[in-house]
């Protein structure tokens, strides 16, 4: 994609901060920031920072630390491990600063006469993320990390971060190298006075970034490390196609080979996906310059978040080290992350839910739409997976069900909406314990791909196969890419507006209020699956996919939510209980230890065999300890082990095999 011209870039600025500023006509604000990482593998950041005073004004000057992280949809920023801060005057002078009281975020300084500028040091400690904010956190190990810009800066109130522009510098060790979406300056006079300072005669490689507005630093992490190898992927033979690379970051170089033949289907991956949002018959065509998978493997580290032209992926260490095919596994299955944060260019990047983009990071957002910002784009990462070849289509279809019966035990549904898991998506990241059937969590997900899955099947059974969901997003989507952090919003009733464009025979106002809007009337997902062409069974032997797929997935863990209503961990401790369930009912607890099974010294393959003769014996007793207790429990049970099957419905048409043929 060609640069925007600088006329139509301001025009476009200018209209699209309406309601979002509360800029109060100081104009562009400079910054220069000083980033060194040198000590990140002993877990330390430290920054430097130089700050234009808006409108040269002496007086009271608020400055904040980022709070509300763009991707998290929550108040996730770290403040609690930023220490050191100091901050000076223009003649180097310390200046006392406060924080409120009732917004911790904030701190305010009072700026003399005669000084344009302040400046200001501080230090992060790095790797311990609370659970919001692991996506957007900084970490530290000893060969390799990540940093988010955010953790490390403070901005000024009443500016938009558009208005401020920072020039970026970073201080790596000498012998690691780094990878981020941000443009290399070549010509730039080196910086970091004031930190060589704080890390005297440390071996250092420096880099400086083109200067860009503080909203677009926040959306460029940078992974870096000893070992980092740099996969350029060839999404389209137009040489004019925007640069795509898939960077891998670990800590034993041989972690970081990506195979050729999975290299080939994250290939396909991202040209499925731009076909997606392509005019009807077109090429792939990408709405940004360039975009960089920013991937650290490392078990210590998971997250998961999008940006515009890049995104902070943490894996386990093995992840692409032990990438699998067979005649059932496409060999992508746990990467479906990729296609998720990949759609979210365009679900989220470059148009999102109006009140989920703000124009600083410390004024609340709104998240109930986050069913269309995360929910669609949950819907189409497994299907993208799935055309693309990552997941075979046995690997779709077990996806399907597993949701399917999954929300068949979610009680919780019944006392509360999609929408409210939305609302309060900053309490629901945290899974917890106990009852999670109960609580719910953040259900605008999974849930929210269930009412996509359902408008794709109306649409494409009131056409006869002409439309589908995908010229939802065509048309959707189909928006001018703004300046990074500003995209394009979209409202409750524009949603409606463009559904009913394409199948105006539905009340999709009806429909959003029902599954959305609204607890749920009935678990029973029989509904949705009858519009797809499918319906559950339940059988005493797994599938020969069903198995092949299972093999190494359960970490030892006994499974049993679809008979005896519970699982077991690998040391035989309760772990999860279904609502309503066998287990429930004879008054299992969590925490319970599983000691003997009808008479036996418990093992997995004693529980398996009690569920397997359950149909003759009609009960499995059990023997328990609870704290320092033990207590006999009688599970009344006698349905064998219920292991469900997606079938096919005779005479319907297949909606999942029409779902998943490429474009």
């Amino acid at each position: 994609m060609t640069k925007m011209p600088a006329a139509l870039w301001l025009a476009l600025l200018v209209g699209s901060l309406g309601a979002r500023a509360h800029a109060d006509g100081a104009g562009t604000i400079e910054m220069t920031l000083e980033v060194d990482v040198t000590d990140l593998p002993r877990n330390l950041a430290r920054s430097s920072l130089t700050l234009e005073v808006p409108g040269g004004k002496a007086g009271p000057l608020d400055l904040f630390f980022v709070v509300w992280t763009p991707g998290n949809h929550t108040p996730s920023g770290p403040i609690e491990n930023l220490v050191e801060l100091r901050i000076s005057d223009c003649r180097g002078r310390p200046l006392r600063w406060d924080r409120d009281p009732t917004q911790v975020e904030r701190i305010t300084i009072d700026v003399p006469e005669g000084c344009a500028t302040i400046s200001a040091s501080l230090a992060y400690i790095a790797g311990q993320p609370n659970n919001n904010s692991r996506s957007t956190d900084t970490y530290g190990r000893p060969n390799m990390g990540v940093l988010n810009w955010n953790t490390v800066l403070l901005y000024p109130g009443g500016v938009s971060n558009q208005e401020v522009r920072v020039s970026p510098s970073l201080a790596l060790p000498a012998e690691w190298t780094y990878a981020t979406s941000l443009q290399a300056r070549t010509d730039a006079p080196e910086r970091f006075g004031a930190l060589r300072e704080l890390t005297p005669g440390a071996a250092t490689n420096f880099v400086s970034f083109e200067t860009v507005p503080l909203a677009e630093l926040v959306d460029s992490p940078v992974i870096m490390g000893r070992h980092v190898r740099h996969h350029r992927l060839n999404v389209s033979s137009d040489p004019s196609f925007p640069p795509h690379t898939f960077h891998l970051a670990a800590a034993d170089p041989s972690l970081t080979v990506l195979p050729g033949w999975m290299t080939a289907k994250i290939e396909e991956m991202c040209r499925q996906t731009c076909l997606l949002f392509a005019p009807a018959g077109g090429p792939p065509r990408f709405p940004r310059e360039r975009f960089e998978f920013l991937i650290t493997l490392d078990d210590g580290i998971s997250a998961g978040v999008e940006h515009a032209e890049s995104t902070f992926i943490a894996d386990p260490a093995r992840t692409y080290a032990d990438l699998a095919q067979s005649e059932f596994k496409g060999g992508g299955r746990h990467i479906t992350v990729v296609p998720h944060e990949y759609f979210h260019v365009w679900c989220g990047k470059l148009r999102a839910p109006d009140g989920l983009v703000r124009a600083d990071f410390h004024t609340p957002v709104r998240t109930e739409l986050l069913w269309v910002y995360e929910g669609l784009t949950s819907y189409y990462d497994s299907i993208l997976a799935a055309r693309s070849g990552m997941m075979t289509f046995e690997e779709y279809k077990q996806e399907v069900l597993d949701a399917a019966v999954t929300l068949e035990q979610r009680t919780g549904r019944l006392w509360r909406s999609v929408e409210d898991t939305a609302r309060a998506a900053r309490f629901l990241r945290q899974r917890g314990l106990y009852w999670y059937d109960k609580r719910r969590g953040q259900e605008y997900y999974g849930e929210g791909a269930k009412f996509w899955m359902e408008a794709d099947a109306i649409i494409r059974r009131a056409s006869g196969g002409a439309r589908s969901l995908d010229d939802f997003c065509r048309v959707f989507f189909d928006v001018p890419a703004r300046p990074v952090g500003d995209q394009a919003t979209f409202t409750r009733g524009d949603v409606v507006e463009a559904l009913r464009g394409l199948e105006p025979g539905t009340d999709w106002d009806g429909l959003i209020r029902d599954r959305i809007e609204s607890p749920a009337d009935s678990l029973d997902m029989g509904p949705l699956l009858e519009r797809v062409g499918y319906r559950i069974e339940y059988h005493a032997e797994p599938t020969a996919a069903q198995r092949a797929l299972d093999e190494g997935e359960s970490g030892g863990e006994v499974r049993l939510r679809t008979s005896l209503g519970m699982r077991v961990s690998k040391d035989a401790e309760v772990i999860d209980i279904v609502p309503g369930g066998p287990a429930d009912t004879a008054r299992l607890a969590y925490g319970m230890k599983v000691l003997a099974v009808n008479g036996w010294a418990y093992s997995a393959a004693r529980l398996r065999e009690a569920v397997r003769s359950s149909t003759e014996t009609k009960s499995v007793e059990l023997l328990v300890s609870f704290g320092d207790r033990v207590e006999p429990r009688v599970i009344a049970y006698d349905g064998g082990p219920r292991i469900p099957r997606l079938v096919r419905t005779e005479g319907a048409p297949d909606l999942l095999a029409e779902v998943v043929r490429p474009r």
